[in-house]
């Protein structure tokens, strides 16, 4: 009889296979091209097959390897991480990078217990110092610093 010896490896394999369908779904309709001349859905479909075989792999540890049994979830943090993405997504076109990045970096912070909201405004003005050097000025990406209203 097979026994379930590691359910984080069992939820952590079946997680990673998840994404992986979700990326074959969402680019069947992009051509794949050859090796030689790539399009546009070869290296998305190429990285969700590596996926879900490491995900079977991690999977089929689960029944192989003892291990933890799986625990509670830490919805503190997993909700203000993508609370974090999202507030990055809906605010990069219309407040600019500069209050973008704050912003995130704020709301990201909230992930950890001990962050201050200082920490996070010091981290985040670094970081958009950054993201502005990078991409505006060394890139050249055609990315608003501050929203439209500011200048």
């Amino acid at each position: 009889m097979i026994r379930l010896r590691n359910s984080q490896d069992l939820a952590g394999g079946l997680f990673l296979i998840a994404i992986a369908a979700l990326a074959l779904i969402f680019s069947d309709n992009l051509p794949i091209g050859r090796l030689v001349n790539m399009g546009p859905g070869y290296v998305p479909r190429t990285l969700a097959w590596i996926l879900g075989g490491i995900g079977l792999i991690i999977g089929g540890r689960a029944f192989t390897v003892d291990g933890p049994s799986l625990e509670g979830w830490a919805w503190r943090p997993m909700a203000a991480l993508t609370a974090a993405i999202l507030v990055f997504a809906f605010t990069l076109e219309r407040a600019g990078l500069v209050i973008c990045i704050l912003i995130t970096v704020i709301v990201s912070g909230l992930a950890a217990p001990g962050i201050k909201l200082k920490q996070s405004v010091m981290v985040g003005v670094v970081l958009a110092v950054i993201s502005v050097a990078m991409f505006i000025w060394g890139l050249g990406l055609p990315l608003r610093m501050w929203p439209e209203f500011v200048g």
